[in-house]
């Protein structure tokens, strides 16, 4: 995949751009010559790299990152790659000197036996040999992200890296759907959310209990916006795997939801009136029964708030437990840091106490 357009070198007659040809977790530059031949790689270290070229074509800022260390910036010459300065070392930011784990990078296969997908594994620093461990699997799930990836970003998931310190391993997995595998791979999850997802989640952890080192009656699952509305339909649609869920800001009909978004990929209510019904959480909700905490703002802008008291009522009609962390001052994303404070304790201590240490 072809992930973005660095720049066109008009003069010099050359196309910049990142792209997959190394593997979905890696992003490297390329260029191409706009009179045609072959690509040539221009970065080789593993990791995510990005660029900007100068205006005459002569020079390229690159920035490079991977999970053992921060990004760093450098000026290269863009025909060589002959350095010219180092801008920025991030001395002292990788992840052996901040004492933090890089996630183990995994392929696991999707439901169907046959897609290979990209995992992330966070193991417990405290683990020992044959013991069996509660698993949280952190989950979004929805079309244009990608979260496994060889970045920086996925070590300072800091949520991640406290539960594993807790004694949870944490998994992340890119189900179909996904991004940035082509438009096939993307395009499984058309007019029918919620459902090959929660298959292939399910399947990650069916692969990674196999591995020996997991409690199968132990695994929780947590996830924001789509990753909410994956939490709620995983426990409903796969509850012999998924034990306990976090659900923040989760959409629960799509009906409910941004047009804008949602017509890509389920077509109108009008033409595809099955497809909506199923992908709701509201078809789900008799599945609904494994101990569930559901976060949102009470003005949050992108998934309103209508999505979880829809979801209540459904809850009360079907005399379904839950617990209600709300934020009467919260948009999509909460931003106060006590707010945000109080809401990882509750998550600790919600996952604690449903999944044990």
């Amino acid at each position: 995949m072809v992930t973005r357009v660095v720049d066109v070198d008009e003069h010099g007659r050359w196309v910049y751009f990142n792209a997959t040809r190394e593997g979905a977790v890696e992003r490297h530059i390329y260029r191409v010559s706009l009179d045609g031949g072959d690509v040539e790689q221009l970065t080789t270290r593993a990791g995510v790299h990005g660029a900007t070229l100068s205006a005459d074509g002569t020079l390229m800022l690159r920035f490079d990152s991977s999970r053992a260390f921060a990004p760093r910036v450098t000026l290269v010459e863009a025909d060589s790659g002959a350095p010219v300065a180092t801008l920025f070392t991030n001395d002292g930011a990788t992840a052996v000197e901040l004492g933090l784990e890089p996630p183990e990078l995994v392929t696991v296969p999707a439901a169907d036996g046959q897609t290979p997908l990209h995992g992330a594994i966070y193991w417990p620093p405290s683990a020992r040999a044959g013991e069996k461990l509660p698993l949280v699997v952190s989950v979004y799930g929805g079309p244009h992200a990608q979260r496994v990836i060889d970045d920086w970003v996925m070590t300072v998931d800091l949520r991640a890296q406290y539960l594993a310190r807790q004694g949870f391993v944490v998994f992340v997995l890119d189900n179909r759907g996904s991004a940035n595998r082509g438009l096939d791979f993307e395009a499984a999850i058309h007019l029918n959310m919620g459902d090959i997802e929660v298959r292939d989640q399910a399947a990650g952890v069916r692969w990674l209990v196999e591995q020996g080192h997991i409690d199968p009656e132990r695994v929780g699952i947590y996830g924001w916006s789509y990753g909410g509305y994956m939490t709620l339909m995983a426990l409903a649609r796969a509850p012999e795997v998924f034990r306990a869920g976090v659900a923040g800001a989760p959409v629960t009909h799509w009906d409910g939801y941004d047009t804008g978004y949602t017509e890509r990929y389920m077509g109108t209510p009008q033409s595809n009136p099955d497809g909506y019904r199923v992908s709701s959480v509201m078809a789900h909700v008799d599945g609904l029964g494994a101990p569930l905490l559901i976060v949102h703002g009470m003005i949050d802008e992108n998934v309103h708030f209508r999505h979880t008291a829809r979801l209540m009522v459904a809850m009360a009609a079907a005399q379904k437990p839950y617990e209600l962390l709300a934020y009467p001052e919260e948009r999509h994303m909460p931003r106060d840091a006590k707010g945000l404070e109080y809401q990882e304790r509750r998550v600790l201590e919600f996952l604690e106490r449903a999944l044990g240490r």
